[in-house]
């Protein structure tokens, strides 16, 4: 994919961004891992416009050796998304959802890109986790790719962690939805300890709120996952 100037967007695209972040952001603060609040205070994230993403481009580039690029695909193919992840470079999308899908949009747009993925990027071990990621399904035989996507799901999409004696939301799905986030934290979601076995047999769920996550103990033990897969799959010597 080419390199193209970021999307310049127009004053109700940053209104909507206004909207979505005032509904959410308290939310985040109680709810959230620190790994995402320090990462919205390092590249100074607010409500009043969608974040500048040249500027924090810049910003990754000397502090992790990430890179943002902009693409005009509102959803790109999981061959693609893991590529660029392995190259260190995450894809930024041009879409943002309307007015009349402020709850809910099918396509992840720049308030799930921006509010919910951008945080994390701050921080070095968990950029390393997204390339290791990518370095693992690019090599994956296509019949195993549908398991490990099960892990990214319900570990960088979904995933709770314990974080100083409590269990905070990990994934930027969670960071992103108000809906989600809400209902991760009742009755109607069972919280259980993160294992390969039981994560690579569960259904993701796309357009229902979930009644199952994970719970991972750190990002240490998203790594071992991660190995584990790797050694299930006979890959050690594809991604040593």
């Amino acid at each position: 994919m080419s390199r193209r100037p970021f999307f310049t967007f127009d004053q109700d695209s940053h209104e909507i961004w206004s909207i979505l972040y005032a509904r959410q952001r308290a939310n985040c603060e109680v709810r959230g891992t620190r790994l995402w609040l320090d990462g919205v205070e390092a590249m100074g994230i607010s409500g009043d416009r969608i974040p500048d993403f040249e500027r924090i481009s810049n910003w990754l580039k000397p502090r992790v050796g990430w890179e943002l690029l902009s693409t005009e695909i509102q959803f790109s193919s999981s061959e693609d998304w893991f590529d660029h992840l392995e190259r260190r470079i995450f894809l930024i999308t041009e879409y943002i959802r309307g007015r009349d899908a402020l709850d809910y949009t099918p396509l992840p747009d720049i308030w799930h890109d921006g509010f919910g993925h951008l945080p994390f990027l701050a921080n070095q071990q968990y950029v390393n986790l997204l390339q290791r990621f990518g370095e693992v399904f690019n090599r994956a035989p296509m019949e195993a790719r549908r398991s490990l996507g099960n892990v990214w799901w319900y570990a960088i999409e979904f995933g709770l962690m314990r974080e100083g004696g409590e269990v905070k939301a990990l994934g930027t799905g969670l960071m992103s939805s108000p809906g989600e986030l809400k209902n991760a934290f009742t009755d109607n979601c069972e919280r259980v300890p993160f294992t390969l076995e039981e994560v690579m047999q569960t259904a993701t769920s796309h357009h229902t709120f979930h009644k199952r996550l994970f719970i991972l103990d750190s990002l240490d033990h998203l790594e071992d996952i991660l190995s584990q897969w790797v050694k299930a799959h006979a890959m050690e010597a594809l991604v040593a």
